[in-house]
Formats: structure tokens, sequence, C-alpha cells
């Protein structure tokens, strides 16, 4: 995918997400990319990575980013209603990214919430946790694949998977 200068980001909801449909009860969402920038790249946060969503303003997702020299795996949420003053997205760091980078989230059903929890890796069998945000996006989710935050780069997504979990 070329990334594009758009983004998913609060009222900014411009960038396209290529979505797919997701099973029902707890699954594990597996990705391995490649974003093709260089290392004193970007002056805005060009990503490319996996979302979960319900709609444009309430989502999870996992990328890899790259933004003024720094690389790095982004785990964040949005949030929509929100009360006035209470913030609508935030962001946690998963890892580090390699030249290709291993992204895996696993949600999990519990009472009325969803849970996801983020993972990354550089070679896929060493895997470096990172947090869980619990939302509430339902049986309507997608998942969706983006490239986005400025345009010129490329974003190869080598294997995309999504099974199932017991517990």
């Amino acid at each position: 995918m070329a990334t594009a200068a758009t983004d998913l980001h609060v009222d900014t909801n411009t960038a396209s997400v290529l979505q797919a449909a997701l099973p029902d009860g707890d699954y594990r969402v597996e990705a391995v990319v490649r974003l093709a920038v260089p290392d004193d790249c970007c002056k805005t946060a060009v990503q490319a990575g996996l979302v979960v969503m319900r709609d444009d303003d309430n989502y999870v997702k996992l990328v890899e980013m790259a933004h003024g020299g720094l690389h790095q795996v982004e785990f964040a949420k949005e949030l929509s209603p929100v009360p006035a003053a209470y913030p609508r997205y935030g962001n946690t760091v998963v890892g580090t990214p390699g030249t290709t980078t291993w992204l895996r989230l696993d949600v999990l059903r519990v009472g009325g919430d969803e849970r996801y929890t983020a993972y990354s890796s550089q070679d896929g069998k060493t895997w470096v946790g990172g947090g869980t945000w619990t939302h509430r996006l339902g049986p309507q989710a997608r998942l969706g694949l983006v490239a986005m935050g400025g345009a010129g780069y490329r974003a190869v997504f080598e294997r995309v998977a999504v099974s199932r979990l017991s517990r």
C-alpha cells in the first residue's frame, strides 16, 4: 500500500481503511508489515498497521510509526462521544520495530468489555507485550489496514491473519 497524507485521529478522519469482518468471541489478529521509510523520516507520523474499529471515532490501532527520526510501534485508542474535557485519544508504545515488524492484537471479551492487548516482534518469535486497552466496539467491529500520515512511502503487508482464541 502507498502511504497517504491522511489520518485517523479525533476530528481528522481522512484515511482510507481497507476493512474486513472479524469473528465473534475471542480472537487474535497478526500482521507482518514493512514500512519503507528512511531513518531520518518524517515531519508527520507516517504509519502502517492494523485497526479494529466500529467507526472513525471508535477504534484501537496497532501500527509501526516513523516520525522525526523515531521509529516505534504505537498502540492507540480513540473513543467518542466523551464528556467535555475528557480525552478522546490515548496512546502508548509496544517494543521496537525492525526492518520487518510483526504486530499482534489479542481481543478478549470480559463481561460487557473487550480487552485489546498489543504485542510486537522483530522476528515473529520473541514478542514484547504492551498495554491493554478496554473498549466497547461491539460485534460489528471490523478489521482495518492503514497506511497513512504522509505520502510517498510504501507499506508492505506480508501477512495478515485472524484466528480464534480459546480460554
